[in-house]
């Protein structure tokens, strides 16, 4: 027992004491730590490559005891390699601003160019090895160590552990907002409940007015003709309904003595039907002659009774069906003008439009209020904490808002 106490004791006694408000310097400065050395370790492999690269230019390739044609070959592979060295070095400035996209960014532009110059420069480097090994050995031994350094950082990074701190950071500074924010978050909310207090105000009496209107004597009025409207609709249409009937039954006779009695008004009542029964005058008296011509035998019919009698029914019904027809028709346009008077629907609908923005506006400050309202700094906190936990920090935060 005594010995559980005494380790927890020392456990206690291990834990590093952090202010809150000092919590996410605290964790930079943890986080980056390894990554900060490891660029600076960079940037001085660049200087000793850059340094390394002045050697290699100013190496006295005359002095050396071969034949002239091959210290031309030597110096031709020689300025290509440093032209390609200069701009490899010129593309891997690690970056000022330390985040874990920034650097993950980094280390694969740096594998990726080095790859590509050491593809490019793989033949200078065997023609020149020979004559310049000592000058070129040292710019392989730096490019070797940047490696190294990037495969450490690039493993940092694959672990998952500095995401998970700089996405602690980033939560920590949203709570420093939301606390150096809170009075005019407060103010905020208290604007929203009095706009949503008025909105609901606003739409109950949009929606009374609507109602009332559907009930009061204009919009009866207007129910009433629409009513009427569609009644002599349905009635407009079986009028015309039966006349294409009608001209199908005797379709076949009319074509007959169209032949013998050549004549427009026929054709037009064959292919527009309605509209000939609308238009012609002389249609009632074209089936009476038609029907006389079929009982003087003068046009041939199997049904010749049937299509006879069919003919003068259409005869004697043609100027009936035309006057209904034209009289629906007036009778629709009456109602329509009608209709268009009353401005019941109109103003019905312009107030279901402003109903409608209300309820959107509506809808817009209740969501921005159960945001402002859902920002639990407590929760937040908490779960910090137990990141922290699980990230191996022994920490005591003192100061912490809402505890």
């Amino acid at each position: 027992m005594w010995k559980f106490l005494k380790k927890l004791f020392a456990q206690e006694e291990e834990k590093e004491t952090v202010e809150f408000f000092e919590l996410e310097k605290y964790l930079a400065e943890k986080a980056w730590k390894g990554i900060s050395s490891d660029i600076e370790k960079l940037q001085k492999i660049r200087e000793l490559i850059a340094n390394n690269l002045e050697k290699l230019q100013n190496k006295d390739i005359d002095a050396e005891k071969v034949q002239d044609r091959a210290k031309d070959v030597i110096k031709g592979n020689r300025n290509a390699f440093v032209i390609m060295l200069r701009k490899f070095v010129e593309s891997i400035e690690p970056p000022k601003d330390l985040s874990v996209k920034a650097i993950n960014q980094f280390c694969k532009t740096f594998e990726a160019e080095l790859a590509d110059f050491n593809e490019k420069t793989v033949r200078n480097y065997f023609i020149m090895k020979a004559l310049i090994g000592e000058e070129l050995e040292a710019i392989n031994k730096n490019l070797k160590e940047s490696e190294t350094i990037i495969r450490g950082i690039k493993k940092d990074i694959d672990s998952g552990h500095l995401a998970l701190l700089e996405d602690m950071q980033m939560r920590i500074k949203d709570i420093y907002t939301h606390i150096e924010g809170k009075d005019e978050k407060e103010k905020e909310i208290l604007k929203l409940e009095k706009e949503i207090e008025e909105l609901i105000e606003k739409e109950k009496a949009l929606t009374d007015k609507i109602n009332a209107m559907k009930e009061g004597k204009e919009f009866a009025e207007l129910e009433k003709l629409k009513s009427e409207l569609q009644m002599k609709s349905k009635e407009e249409t079986e009028v015309k309904n039966r006349i294409k009937s009608m001209a199908g039954e005797v379709a076949r006779p009319l074509r007959k003595y169209e032949k013998t009695s050549p004549n427009k008004h026929i054709l037009r009542f064959l292919e527009e039907p309605v509209e000939a029964v609308k238009e012609e005058h002389e249609l009632a008296k074209i089936m009476h002659s038609a029907a006389e011509s079929m009982q003087k035998g003068e046009i041939d019919s199997k049904n010749s009774e049937k299509e006879i009698q069919k003919l003068q029914e259409l005869s004697s019904s043609i100027n009936e069906l035309k006057e209904r027809m034209l009289f629906l028709e007036k009778g629709k346009d009456e109602i329509k003008e009608s209709i268009k008077q009353n401005k019941a629907e109109e103003e019905r609908d312009k107030l279901i439009e402003e109903l409608s923005n209300v309820e959107r506006d509506l809808a817009d400050a209740e969501t921005k209020l159960d945001s402002l309202r859902k920002k639990d700094i407590k929760e937040d906190i908490a779960k910090i904490k137990e990141d922290l936990k699980k990230s191996g920090f022994k920490l005591e935060i003192k100061n912490v808002p809402y505890q």
